[in-house]
């Protein structure tokens, strides 16, 4: 039977060989699969802005995504629903921000590194009922700021999910007493309402993004549907 834990220290990530699934809800997670409802096929996530940075400034044609403050690039918000809605589909993207993409880059000796949220949480689970292999869940908030507690809730129903094989709809609302949606609509007043209605609507997206990495950088592809 497959082991389902949770990660708290980022040496767990380091070490761990086998399916990592990494949550970054706010907002991470949810950009990367609407990237992929988009139709982008050339996704590709950073540990750094510095490294992103440099391949954007070899690649000029590609849209760059980041919530991190850059100067002199031309970039879109870490923003689902600008992602979904407002990006070109045939062109690369490159993704960095503060946590999803450095919790992506740090599974580096996993055997397969998915990406999820309440989003595509019951995507997942079909995906994971037709696999043995051990289970780290991975949230994100441990690689940038461990207030960001909804990654520890989601990665809590994550687990219970896993183990259990259904979705506990209901655990969304612990997300609301946190206080953090009012922190995302503060901190993101363009598009932050736009952005929950998309992270916060369970199993709304189709898509399941799987990261390979390589050298500096992770490219993100789709594991289920017609789209993979």
């Amino acid at each position: 039977m497959k082991k389902v834990r949770i990660a708290f220290d980022k040496e767990e990530v380091f070490n761990f060989t086998s399916t990592a699934i990494v949550i970054d809800l706010f907002r991470f997670s949810c950009t990367i699969a609407c990237l992929i409802k988009s139709g982008k096929k050339d996704i590709k996530v950073f540990k750094s802005k510095e490294e992103a940075i440099l391949f954007y400034r070899n690649n000029p044609e590609s849209e760059f995504f980041s919530e991190i403050n850059i100067e002199d690039i031309e970039k879109f918000d870490n923003s689902p629903f600008q992602a979904l809605n407002e990006s070109h589909p045939l062109k690369p993207a490159i993704v960095v921000t503060n946590s999803g993409s450095r919790a992506v880059m740090a599974c580096s000796r996993a055997k397969e590194i998915l990406i999820a949220g309440f989003h595509n949480l019951p995507q997942l689970l079909s995906y994971l009922s037709q696999r043995e292999d051990d289970i780290l869940i991975v949230p994100a908030c441990i690689f940038y700021n461990r207030n960001h507690v909804e990654d520890f809730i989601a990665a809590e129903a994550f687990h219970k999910s896993i183990i259990e094989n259904s979705v506990d709809r209901e655990i969304i609302f612990d997300i609301h007493k946190t206080g953090r949606i009012l922190e995302l609509m503060n901190f993101k007043p363009q598009t932050a309402k736009k952005d929950l209605e998309i992270i916060m609507n369970m199993g709304n997206l189709e898509v399941l993004p799987s990261a390979l990495l390589s050298g500096i950088s992770a490219r993100v592809f789709n594991v289920i549907g017609d789209g993979k």
